[in-house]
């Protein structure tokens, strides 16, 4: 009997010892867990306005470097020195140069231009790398180009010039550019002239609209092409021109209609009847909607910059 009370209180001390070690267990996994749980919601940054620190590691955004070219040109009493900028055969800008100052400029804010005591001086800065032609030209005077390739973290100096006068006979072009709904002259825009032969001269339009194309070949008719944003693109025969002359012409853009704007809910809805119309193709050849629609069903996918 005694034995048997002995090991029913050992017993019982057994099982009261393992409730505590289980209780004591889960206190240091309840305490692991809150632990945890602050450690989790301070990384977070919840319920409090403190950034997240950073890992001392740096993000590198990378910039190109640029580079600038710079020059002088001799200017003529009475003559209008015209000074083209292009790279990769597309025109950059353009500034027209008198003695007495710099008559009119077509370009960005990074071609800056001047004149001292009779010289023209330029400066294109921070131009992106690549080859750039600076082509300098006047009615009656031999057109001049200077080739240089722009690098980064480089200013380079160009030879000056003085532009010699012409001895083979020439013909110019000189006129304005106008919004045909408003009359008010369009500035900035890129005009090209190709001759019979295909070259192409370019030019842009100053804040007033005019334009101008020196020393033109004679007797040969020219194609004036004007593509701009927000208008429809025309071309214009141009006549031939006698030598010694300056044809004048005026040039009317068409602005283009502003798209109906529809509310959401507004619109064509399925099975409704599709308006007649016509769209051209990547040759500019116009496909209209009747064309498609006699004997089959069409389904037209619309995207930005084409269909």
């Amino acid at each position: 009997m005694k034995r048997i009370l002995t090991f029913s209180v050992q017993l019982a001390n057994r099982k009261l010892a393992i409730q505590k070690a289980v209780q004591l267990a889960n206190r240091k996994l309840a305490i692991q867990m809150f632990a945890f749980a602050l450690l989790l919601f301070s990384g977070l940054n919840c319920g409090t306005e403190t950034p997240i620190e950073g890992t001392g590691d740096t993000v590198a955004i990378e910039t190109t470097a640029t580079g600038s070219f710079y020059g002088d040109v001799e200017l003529i009493e009475g003559v209008t020195i015209y000074m083209r900028f292009l790279k990769a055969g597309q025109i950059l800008g353009q500034v027209e140069f008198e003695v007495h100052g710099v008559k009119s400029s077509s370009t960005d804010a990074n071609i800056f231009a001047s004149v001292q005591s009779g010289v023209g001086n330029y400066h294109l800065k921070e131009a992106e790398p690549g080859d750039y032609t600076v082509q300098i030209s006047a009615k009656g005077y031999q057109t001049t180009e200077l080739n240089v390739t722009a690098i980064p973290d480089q200013s380079i100096s160009l030879d000056k010039v003085a532009l010699t006068v012409l001895e083979t006979p020439v013909s110019h072009l000189h006129g304005v550019l106008t919004n045909e709904a408003t009359g008010e002259p369009i500035g900035a825009v890129n005009l090209q002239l190709k001759d019979n032969t295909g070259k192409v001269y370019e030019t842009l339009t100053t804040v007033t609209g005019v334009f101008s194309f020196e020393n033109l070949p004679v007797q040969q008719s020219f194609t004036l092409t004007i593509a701009h944003a927000g208008y429809e693109g025309k071309e214009v025969a141009v006549d031939p021109i006698p030598a010694a002359e300056t044809s004048e012409l005026t040039v009317e853009l068409t602005p283009l209609q502003e798209p109906e704007r529809l509310d959401p809910g507004q619109g064509l809805s399925i099975g409704s009847q599709a308006p007649a119309f016509e769209l051209p193709d990547g040759n500019n050849k116009l496909h209209a909607l009747a064309d498609y629609t006699a004997d089959e069903n069409v389904v037209l996918i619309f995207y930005r910059g084409g269909w």
